[in-house]
């Protein structure tokens, strides 16, 4: 797994294994540019779900939600 992906998944709680995840605390921890890039991301995870995540979606959203998978499928 790339170190992009292994942060993305951390910062998500997706890691299963705990040796990856004592490995990213670690580089977290020690290396400033990993560190940055964790809290990024970590913010940028918290910032949607604060603003968007209780938010009902528009009506019809669902609707073109559908259709546009059915004509993705179909073709």
């Amino acid at each position: 797994m790339e170190l992009l992906e292994e942060i993305t998944s951390y910062v998500d709680e997706e890691l299963k294994d705990q040796n990856i995840c004592c490995r990213m605390k670690k580089l977290i921890t020690d290396d400033c540019v990993i560190r940055k890039e964790y809290m990024i991301q970590k913010c940028m995870k918290d910032l949607l779900r604060k603003r968007f995540a209780c938010s009902k979606f528009p009506i019809g959203l669902d609707e073109k939600i559908f259709l546009y998978i059915s004509h993705n499928i179909n073709n």
